[in-house]
Order: C-alpha cells, then structure tokens, then sequence
C-alpha cells in the first residue's frame, strides 16, 4: 500500500511541477509577444517618455558656481514684533528652562552672569544652551536682538 501511495504521490506532484512550468512558459511567451520592439516604438512616444523620466533639477555643489540668492529687505521690527515673532514662543511659556519675561529673579541672575545687558543680547546672538543664535531667526539683526532683550528685562523688572 505504501508504493502505491508513493507512486499517486509522484504521479501528483510530476503533474503540478508541469503545471507550474507551462504556466512560467506561458508567462513568458506572453511577455515577449506584448513587448514592442524597439523598431516599433514611435519617435513621438519615446520624446514623451523622455520628457516624463528627465531630471527636475542638477545639485551643484562647486563654491564656485553657487550663487548667492538675494535677500529681500525689511523694515527693522520694533522690540515687541521680535519678542512676539521670535522670542515668545519659548519665553512666554519657559521652555527648556527659557526664563519667563515676568522671572525677575531669573533674569537678573542671568543679567549679573552675562556683564549685563550687551552681554544678554551677545549670548542670544550667538545662541545660549537651547536657544539657536538669533532666537533661530537669521536675518535679524544685532540691534533688534538687543532691543527684544531689553524689553523682557523690562517686563521682568530686573
């Protein structure tokens, strides 16, 4: 009984092995008769093709090629528009240990530790623990970091 059942097994699996391979043959007949050969492709088609597949951009990274781009200038920003567009979304709500405008101990601790207020506003362009240089705000200048510096000593009356 063992060999019969050895032979149906065979018999079995001989069949689906072909199966298999006449499908894998099939599959690939049907690919080649599908695929056009390079004669029968239109000039039309391959430009659209070309014209889809081509590179949006180039990376230069010569120092020599790159041009510097032209930035747009602004009216200087009053002590309270930095505070508020820059300063306030750390200071008003202390984080990463950012003294709050209203901290009056906080503030004159980092006053006296700092040489003042030159040295506060030094320490804020150049970027102080978490805080980026320049409140992370690049195009600000020197005067505006101060004068936003100065306002929060105010508030804090320190």
């Amino acid at each position: 009984m063992s060999k019969d059942q050895d032979k149906k097994f065979m018999i079995s699996f001989a069949g689906v092995l072909a199966l298999l391979f006449g499908i894998t043959i099939g599959i690939i007949v049907l690919a080649v008769v599908m695929t056009p050969s390079e004669n029968s492709a239109n000039e039309a088609e391959l430009k659209k093709v070309a014209t889809r597949t081509a590179p949006i951009g180039t990376v230069i990274t010569d120092p020599a090629l790159l041009v510097k781009t032209a930035t747009v200038a602004r009216e200087p920003w009053t002590a309270e528009q930095t505070y508020t567009q820059v300063c306030a979304a750390c200071h008003d709500a202390g984080v990463l240990e950012a003294p709050k405008p209203t901290d009056k101990a906080a503030w004159t601790t980092r006053k006296g530790a700092a040489g003042g207020l030159d040295g506060l506003a030094a320490s804020a362009i150049k970027g102080k623990n978490s805080m980026p240089a320049r409140g992370g705000k690049a195009d600000l200048s020197d005067d505006e970091i101060k004068a936003a510096v100065e306002l929060m000593l105010q508030r804090a009356g320190a």
